[in-house]
């Protein structure tokens, strides 16, 4: 078997695979490397043989400040061509080891597009791989739960596997006078507004305007993001960003301002979201995230019961991993600047209560998604 890391010039053969493996994602493509420079620095990996890729890795390189050190983050990764071929595994990994020594890595982070299973679970522990602590109740750094939805057939056919009260509110809005435009990258302002919106009525931190400019710029040049706009009454309501890769799309940003909320435009955007990824291919369409299963008191049912009411399959991923390299450093990272990242969270959240940071002046603040 053979290793190595691939440069621009193979981008179109790595993507073909990721895109058709059956745990493929959007993360571990060549295109989502470029959206998370400069912060990270993506180091593309694969495997060989008979001259055909078994494994590949999008591998997102971080260095820790003061330490002179860094680690290895592989979101949703690695992907293999078959995850019951388990030498494939240990063999990448122990590339990966090397990989890591070279740029004197701490730890090796993944969290597989797979499914929490008992032998896939004993492959990483066998490799040395611990699990990690969930920061939140969707996950870690990627959501660990999440429902998918099978967008097979005809768009007949789709419709017809909604609930009936699903049916009813999608097409509630577009007969009051909702329409929908996907206008590319001139509707960016108008997403932001909503997603501002959205993230002051939810609390939860969103990203700033100069990231979701570059994660639409970046994509859209395959053709891979979708921005849908649904306006009433001259005024955009809600708004969502779509991404495509292979036979999946993801639901990836949305939003939905606080007026005409009795409109039920959310779930028409949502419909809006699969045509799109219907005409790119996709076969399943991932609605992004739910806090596992939560019961009717949870502070989170809403958002687990709207994802959950359009009838997609649960999913439960194998969540974060980490295999340590250098324990020591590794200690340090877990209790000294673990904590400092998270007070530097903080007052970026109490920093965004103060005041209106949604400008286009404003690029300091860097994401991990």
């Amino acid at each position: 078997m053979h290793f190595k890391l691939i440069t621009a010039a193979e981008s179109a053969r790595f993507d073909e695979f990721m895109s058709a493996a059956p745990h493929g994602h959007i993360f571990q493509s060549y295109a989502w490397g470029e959206v998370k420079r400069p912060t990270w620095e993506p180091l593309r990996a694969i495997a060989e043989e008979d001259g055909a890729i078994v494994a590949a890795a999008s591998i997102l390189k971080r260095k820790i400040p003061m330490l002179g050190r860094s680690f290895f983050y592989l979101p949703r990764g690695p992907v293999l061509r078959d995850w019951e071929d388990t030498r494939v595994f240990t063999l990448f990994v122990d590339y990966l080891k090397q990989l890591a020594a070279e740029h004197r890595a701490i730890f090796v982070k993944m969290d597989p597009c797979i499914p929490s299973e008992a032998t896939v679970k004993s492959l990483m522990d066998r490799n040395g791989f611990r699990s990690v602590g969930e920061e939140h109740v969707f996950g870690g750094l990627q959501p660990r739960y999440t429902y998918c939805l099978d967008i097979s057939g005809d768009l007949e056919e789709i419709m017809s596997r909604f609930p009936k009260k699903i049916r009813y509110k999608i097409r509630y809005g577009p007969k009051k006078g909702l329409a929908f435009e996907h206008p590319g990258e001139e509707g960016l302002d108008s997403f932001i507004e909503v997603m501002k919106e959205t993230g002051s009525r939810r609390d939860f931190v969103i990203r700033n305007p100069a990231y979701y400019e570059k994660v639409y710029r970046i994509l859209s040049r395959q053709g891979a993001i979708d921005l849908v706009l649904g306006r009433y009454a001259g005024e955009v309501i809600t708004a969502g960003m779509t991404i495509a890769f292979g036979d999946k799309a993801w639901a990836i940003y949305g939003g939905q301002k606080n007026d005409h909320r009795n409109l039920y435009a959310y779930h028409a955007m949502i419909w809006e979201r699969i045509k799109w990824a219907k005409s790119k291919g996709a076969r399943w369409f991932d609605f992004f995230g739910v806090p596992g299963h939560v019961s009717e008191d949870h502070p989170l049912y809403g958002i687990y019961y709207f994802k959950k009411s359009f009838g997609g399959q649960f999913h439960a991923f194998i969540g974060e991993k980490d295999l340590v390299l250098s324990p020591f450093h590794y200690f340090l990272w877990n209790r000294l600047f673990d904590t400092g990242r998270k007070a530097m969270l903080q007052a970026v959240r109490l920093r965004r209560n103060s005041r209106d940071w949604f400008q286009h002046h404003d690029k300091a603040f860097g994401g991990s998604r």
